[in-house]
This record gives structure tokens, sequence and C-alpha cells, in this order.
């Protein structure tokens, strides 16, 4: 029955519902990772192209609904405070999808990769480093790395995160920022990929039945997030951040 809807073999359409599944439980706890998770699931598989745009819809969900956990209060301030990481993501996202075209991509991708495992676990063994303010000039400059990374690989959790957890972003904040710079993004590789071909009618009714196991996670992770205190939450995501970094040098190493 599922193979007369979507021209995929049915074991194709259970295991990304079993890795969307997955990928929405640790967003929801953590508030990133999903695009990590279905594209090292999709590799595993040698199609991850499919996973790619599988991505899409599920990523798009799940972070308009995680920018909007806390209600529109929290979320216009988040904006306003930062506006300037924000414009500079999306600027680097346009720039991006042209510019590592004709860039050594795997040097990239490895380099930033090993700058966020280095950073976040620095911050993991509670290394004593100088407490860092936000700024305009570090909004912009960790905007700019994050569009850059999501425009020519589709990861922009990785540096969004390692940047909010360098200025001690407190959870809450931490979440919608976190949700609305992935949303922004993941409009932008909707339209991307329309245009590459990777987002077609076929590809984009399987994204689409991917929305509602991704869902589904999610809820259960935001419902073991909303016991964890800032301590707890912190240690989770930098060690998060930490898989993240190794999957960048890894990914630098198979980029596809």
């Amino acid at each position: 029955m599922i193979n007369v809807i979507l021209p995929f073999e049915t074991s194709t359409i259970l295991f990304f519902v079993a890795v969307c599944f997955v990928a929405g439980f640790v967003k929801g706890i953590v508030g990133f990772a999903m695009p990590m998770i279905i594209l090292s699931g999709s590799a595993a598989i040698e199609q991850p192209s499919l996973g790619l745009a599988v991505l899409i819809l599920p990523t798009l969900c799940t972070n308009l609904y995680q920018s909007s956990l806390f209600g529109r209060r929290e979320l216009i301030v988040s904006i306003g405070e930062f506006r300037f990481f924000l414009f500079a993501c999306l600027f680097g996202l346009l720039v991006g999808a042209n510019l590592f075209v004709a860039a050594n991509l795997n040097t990239l991708v490895g380099g930033i990769g090993a700058v966020v495992l280095v950073l976040s676990f620095v911050q993991l063994i509670q290394i004593k480093a100088p407490k860092r303010n936000n700024s305009t000039s570090l909004s912009i400059f960790f905007g700019v790395i994050t569009g850059l990374l999501g425009g020519g690989t589709g990861i922009w959790g990785p540096t969004t995160v390692l940047y909010l957890t360098s200025i001690g972003t407190p959870k809450q904040k931490q979440i919608v920022v976190q949700g609305l710079t992935f949303a922004f993004s993941s409009i932008f590789l909707l339209f991307a990929h329309l245009y590459t071909g990777i987002f077609t009618s076929e590809t984009g009714i399987l994204s689409a039945f991917m929305v509602l196991p991704a869902m589904i996670g999610m809820l259960f992770g935001v419902s073991i997030q909303r016991f964890l205190n800032q301590d707890r939450f912190r240690l989770i995501t930098l060690f998060s951040l930490c898989i993240g970094g190794i999957y960048l040098v890894y990914r630098s190493l198979n980029i596809f």
C-alpha cells in the first residue's frame, strides 16, 4: 500500500521512519542534531541525496514548533536580542551555497568540525576560559560561519549551539534561538534543493511523510527536556556537540 503512494522500497521507508523518530527525539532534548542523524543514517544505506531531501520538511516543521515552545513574547525578545546573528546567518546561507561549490569543501567542513570538537570538549571538561559576552561582532562572526556551513552542507547546528553555549545563553532562550535559526535555514534549504532537483515531487512526498514520526519523536524528547535544569542541559548539549564535531570531521573525509 505504501509503495503505491511512494516509489521507494518499503524497507527504505520504514528505515527513514525509525531514523526520523530518533532524530526528532534527540532534537526534542537538545534542540538540534536532526540533520546530522538523518544524513548519517542515509549514508549508512548509501542514499545520502535521498536523506538530504527527506530531512527538509521534518526539519522545517520541528523547528517552527521549537521556536514557538515558550510563547510569542520569548520569541519576539529572542529575535531582537539575536537579530545580528540571524541576519548574518541568512547572508552566509545565500553566499555559502555558491561559495562552497568552488571551495575545498572537505577541508572547510573538517576544519569547522575540529574547532567545534575542541572548543566543546574544553567546556565539557570545565577548563576555565575567559567569559564571553554577546556582542555584535561575535554574533556576526558566528552567524556568517553558520550560514556558510549550512548553505554548503545542510548542517548548521554545531556552530549555532557552540555560539549560544559559549555566551552562557539560558536554556529556554537557547532553544528558541536554535529553532529560529534552523527554521530560516530549512526554508532556504527547501528552495535551494527545488533548484538542484534533489527535492522533487517524489522525494517531497517522502519528506512530508516523515514529518509525523519526527514530530512524535520530538514531543517525547521535549517531555524529557522540560525536566533538565540548566547545568544538565548544558552538559548534554556539550556532549552532543562533541559528537557533532566528530561527525563533521568524518564527513569531511567522506563528503558527498
